[in-house]
């Protein structure tokens, strides 16, 4: 290659090497996430437009009592517009659900490959010490090859967990509208959470929910809607049928009050109890690694000893690292269930004092 050609080719790569720009970094908390997440949500923009619609509807009708004075019309209007306000709130209730539980599995993910690498090391140093016991000759090959598998299921484990966070990083990301190749930093950090406990009995939540729950709100101003259609139909001009038709459609929005209230009801007991499913879990694993840990601690002296074999060692430290991974699980879906505890009651803002960092 000549000198000319080659100056030539340098600088070309030179320039492809700083001309390509690095993937922007987005970094995170649960509050900024659910914010911008809610900001870029496809069927919440579908609402907004919906309530848009209903407002320019209201302005119109505002605008036709100019011409036509109609009370019972611009009733309709303002109830139809108040309907939609109330599906908004429902529908980025509905999303927040859903994205609170993608935030957690990220997170959830995160956990799990730290506590696979803390155990890949652990392992590893088994079973170089499982080797060095069989060339003493105190133990059996079994034991070695029991702890080759032991290694290599925590490698898969490992990649496993991997491969979820990334499946989880890429809904993030479609939850944010990011694109696939810009990085995202997720922060989590149980120590900056303030108040996340529960602190009300069901009967308090039940109360919070039939007074704050969007859905009941909606089916009150939808009865107030078809009181005013019934009304409208139960004019001289209105034919007996569509009166007929009018009345039953009450009747129906008044029995859909009802079966609303004992479906919220529903729903923030079967959220209640799966709360303290989460808070019974947390408990029965901090006993289950504290027995563990002990456990092993003396088999390690019995090891040493040559009392017992590498494969019965590694049975409990494989019980120990799966609990340890159940005990990360379970302490996540205590929060999980927590929020959607407080998302059952319509108070999740109030509610939830999630970091600000």
């Amino acid at each position: 290659m000549t000198k000319k050609k080659l100056f030539i080719f340098l600088t070309v790569t030179l320039l492809i090497v700083f001309t390509v720009p690095a993937a922007a970094e987005y970094s995170f908390n649960l509050k900024q996430y659910l914010e911008k997440s809610l900001s870029e949500n496809r069927e919440v923009k579908e609402a907004k437009i919906n309530l848009e619609a209903k407002k320019i509807a209201l302005v119109r009708e505002k605008a036709e009592q100019e011409l036509r004075p109609s009370p019972l019309f611009l009733k309709k209007a303002e109830a139809e517009m108040d309907i939609a306000e109330r599906n908004l709130e429902i529908t980025r209730d509905q999303v927040t659900e859903k994205l609170i539980s993608d935030f957690f599995s990220y997170y959830k993910a995160e956990n799990s490959i730290a506590i696979h690498k803390k155990y890949r090391k652990i392992l590893e140093k088994e079973l170089e010490n499982i080797k060095e016991k069989y060339k003493q000759g105190s133990i059996i090959k079994s034991d070695v090859m029991q702890a080759e598998v032991e290694l290599k299921s925590t490698e898969s484990n490992l990649k496993t967990a991997i491969n979820t966070k990334k499946r989880a990083a890429f809904k993030l990301k479609q939850n944010l509208n990011l694109n696939f190749n810009e990085q995202l930093k997720i922060n989590f950090n149980v120590k900056e959470l303030k108040n996340w406990e529960l602190n009300k009995s069901l009967n308090e939540l039940f109360n919070i929910a039939l007074n704050k729950r969007i859905e009941i709100q909606e089916a009150e101003t939808n009865i107030a809607l078809q009181k005013i259609n019934y009304q409208i139909a139960s004019a001289d001009y209105s034919s007996k049928l569509e009166a007929e038709q009018a009345k039953n459609e009450l009747k129906k929005a008044e029995n859909q009050l009802k079966l609303v209230k004992d479906r919220i009801k529903l729903d923030v007991n079967n959220k209640y109890l799966d709360h303290q499913n989460s808070i019974a879990e947390i408990e029965r694993y901090k006993k289950v690694i504290e027995s563990l840990k002990e456990a092993l601690r003396v088999k390690k002296l019995y090891f040493e000893e040559d009392y017992i074999t590498g494969t019965e060692l590694l049975e409990t430290q494989v019980d120990l690292y799966q609990s340890e991974i159940n005990y990360s699980h379970a302490k996540i879906n205590y929060y999980l269930s927590l929020a959607e505890l407080y998302l059952s009651t319509g108070n999740f803002k109030e509610m939830v004092d999630y970091e600000t960092k």
